[in-house]
């Protein structure tokens, strides 16, 4: 093997370990831009674009895109380069496009490589890459680097749909779990919806990755789930509770992490929600304090604070949102975490 031959070997190598720790991590719109950045730099070229199959098969559509590139541009089932080549199940380059038959097909590209993506089973979309920057032609060695990101990208792709619809799944089941708590309390109903928006407002302004806002999302749904062995007539009585009454109501997120806690994989969310009423200084129910508290259990704890204070409810009138944040903000250092409710001010008082 000669050293161009072993250097060509090693860029495969480099790109597909590379790509394979990138794309694993991505969600299907990030995997596609990166796509489109990573053809761009590997294959040295002007313009890229990620086409995927619309569900029935008939048309491609445009996905992600850099360069000389009509974002609502499709391409219907035909004859054409794209189809082809999704067909074949290989790359398909043109140097010179317009000395061809297809020098009419995307109008404004002189050369032009597509590169179909497949998954397991099925074709996924394809890989357009057009206008090298030093000269026309493709080599034989972008071929090979244009399926390297190709193959990752329809394994990667295939993932990303398969994690989104079973994460469809699970906040359709927790939504379902939320739908029959609130079945049994009028003064509940929306709290749930509210408390989960206030929440993730908070952990974005806070610079929370997408994974952590993802688990806060399902703790924020998830947080007042105990409260489904609360008797109904406490949770619906018109006056004020008595202290019995009261203990009961307190019980709830000590019930909910019970009920939840088969969900090994969820062990933050599940500690999220039984301290979410812990106060910052220590004087909660289980005494921890500050840090010890969980994150989401303290962002929690405003945004749910913030929704009772301006709701109504049996025992108290709501508030106005401007007593509400000034009753949060007394409270900064006692009961709240004080970067959290920095973080509330931020949202509340844009």
């Amino acid at each position: 093997m000669t050293v161009q031959e072993l250097s060509g070997v090693y860029e495969e190598l480099s790109l597909l370990y590379r790509i394979s720790e990138i794309f694993s991590t991505l969600s299907i719109d990030e995997i596609c831009f990166r796509i489109v950045d990573e053809a761009i730099s590997t294959i040295g070229v002007r313009t890229a674009a990620v086409l995927f199959l619309d569900e029935q098969a008939e048309n491609l559509y445009t996905m992600a895109y850099k360069g000389e590139w009509d974002s609502k541009r499709q391409f219907a089932r035909d004859n054409g380069i794209i189809w082809n080549s999704i067909q074949a199940k290989k790359p398909s380059a043109f140097c010179r496009i317009k000395e061809t038959e297809y020098s009419d097909y995307i109008p404004g590209i002189s050369s032009l490589m597509v590169c179909p993506i497949w998954g397991k089973k099925k074709a996924v979309g394809a890989i357009v890459v057009a206008d090298k920057e030093l000269n026309e032609e493709f080599f034989s060695n972008d071929s090979k680097l244009i399926m390297a990101i190709s193959t990752q990208a329809g394994l990667a792709i295939e993932n990303a749909s398969l994690y989104s619809e079973l994460e469809a799944l699970l906040l359709g089941s927790i939504r379902c779990l939320v739908k029959a708590l609130e079945a049994t309390s009028h003064w509940t109903v929306g709290h749930t919806e509210r408390v989960t928006e206030y929440s993730l407002e908070i952990g974005k302004l806070m610079g929370l990755e997408t994974e952590k806002l993802d688990k806060l999302k399902i703790c924020s749904l998830l947080h007042d789930i105990g409260k489904i062995a609360t008797p109904k007539e406490i949770l619906n009585k018109d006056s004020n509770l008595n202290e019995s009454e009261w203990l009961e109501i307190d019980r709830h997120p000590i019930v909910g992490a019970e009920i939840l806690e088969e969900l090994k994989q969820f062990k933050d969310v599940i500690l999220g929600i039984k301290y979410h009423h812990e106060h910052w200084d220590g004087h909660g129910t289980f005494g921890l304090m500050s840090n010890e508290i969980p994150l989401m259990a303290r962002i929690l704890s405003v945004a749910d604070t913030f929704d009772a204070l301006t709701s109504d409810r049996p025992y108290s009138l709501k508030h106005s949102k401007e007593d509400a944040v000034k009753e949060i903000v007394r409270c900064s250092g006692s009961q709240f975490d004080p970067v959290v409710v920095e973080a509330f001010l931020k949202w509340a008082n844009p």
